[in-house]
């Protein structure tokens, strides 16, 4: 996405959250994860490129896992078989709330 639209209209507000989506194709993709989790902004990331990959799937995984949930204090969510959802500090994912997203307030999100 980055060299299709390298300067996006994404407004930076203070109580906004910037969503990006990205497809893993490899381990030296990670990095860009990273870059965009430790300027406080989420990913979905799809890892089907990798899953017949097991040690670079793996490696990815453990890079991932290491600096999200273990330096920066974010975290990880597994979203389907291939689909992660990558959080920065600050914000959690809720159980079980799948088709009742009304069932919270918003500010609980965060």
């Amino acid at each position: 996405m980055g060299k299709l639209y390298p300067n996006a209209p994404v407004p930076k507000v203070s109580d906004g959250l910037v969503i990006h989506r990205a497809t893993l194709h490899d381990v030296t993709g990670t990095a860009q994860l990273l870059d965009w989790l430790a300027d406080g902004e989420a990913v979905i990331v799809r890892m089907e490129r990798l899953m017949g990959r097991d040690l670079e799937l793996q490696t990815a995984i453990e890079r991932l896992n290491q600096f999200i949930e273990g330096d920066l204090g974010g975290q990880i969510i597994k979203l389907t078989d291939s689909r992660l959802m990558l959080l920065p500090p600050g914000c959690r994912g809720v159980r079980g709330l799948d088709a009742e997203a009304f069932a919270v307030d918003s500010s609980d999100l965060r």
